[in-house]
């Protein structure tokens, strides 16, 4: 059964990419600090960074003389050691992936970080598994946030529980970082009240969001939508944000919790 299951999610996601971000760590139980790679007699401590049905890339902090060094490797049968803990299982799942090394070479604008490519020969079955899963999972969101949208959520001390909100969202504007209270969330849409001394809004501004959540801190970019100065001096304003799993997940769990 799980091979048939296994070889589905090859064909299915044969060309999509796991980017190895917060969330897709959390949602697929990668232990950090577990994952190595193993090069003739030496053993390099690397962290996932993108990883496909075809292939991996690991990230590794490497000077320039140790990447010419690796390099010599190029073409030859290397292994990759990788653990993930799931939610249902009591012990992490090890995984042992034999691969052959295709580049290593500096990541941009990061001295000191070496990027590692390896083709699978091939995907180990477990692997491919979590990979399947996360992608799965990824794609129901991406749906789900389609069905969200504009499904406004006051915020008051009830919904603020349900949500594991912590009252806490940051705005960056510029150079600036103002911190709102927010009163209603979509998942497309946040409206918050800025304090009077903050700075006018113009309407299409670009901003970033950071928002605090019991189960996710994450940041999505978003676009003033509208802005009013009330009469009290404080600026009520709307802003559309972009797709952001970590809050269409809690936004998912919120709606099956209420019905």
């Amino acid at each position: 059964m799980q091979k048939q299951e296994t070889l589905n999610y090859e064909a299915r996601f044969a060309d999509a990419l796991v980017q190895f971000t917060p969330f897709a760590i959390k949602s697929m139980g990668l232990v950090q600090g577990q994952t190595s790679l193993k090069l003739d007699a030496y053993t390099l401590a690397c962290v996932p960074y993108q990883f496909s049905m075809r292939r991996a890339v690991l990230a590794a902090s490497l000077s320039k003389d140790e990447i010419v060094f690796f390099q010599r490797f190029k073409g030859s049968l290397v292994g990759l050691a990788i653990a993930f803990q799931r939610a249902d299982a009591r012990a992490p799942i090890k995984v042992f992936c034999r691969c052959q090394l295709s580049a290593v070479g500096l990541m941009k604008d990061r001295e000191g970080v070496g990027l590692v490519v390896l083709d699978w020969k091939p995907i180990p079955p477990d692997l491919a598994q979590v990979l399947g899963e996360h992608l799965e999972f990824t794609e129901r969101l991406r749906i789900e946030f389609d069905d969200f949208r504009d499904r406004r959520i006051p915020i008051n001390p009830d919904s603020a529980k349900r949500l594991g909100y912590n009252n806490y969202v940051v705005m960056s504007l510029g150079g600036n970082q103002l911190k709102l209270a927010l009163f209603s969330l979509a998942a497309n849409r946040l409206e918050f009240l800025l304090p009077m001394q903050a700075p006018d809004l113009e309407q299409g501004a670009p901003v970033l969001f950071s928002l605090f959540f019991l189960a996710y801190r994450f940041s999505v970019p978003g676009t003033i939508e509208a802005a009013v100065r009330l009469p009290t001096g404080v600026q009520k304003a709307s802003a559309k944000i972009e797709y952001s799993p970590e809050l269409v997940h809690i936004l998912e769990e919120y709606f099956r919790y209420r019905g």
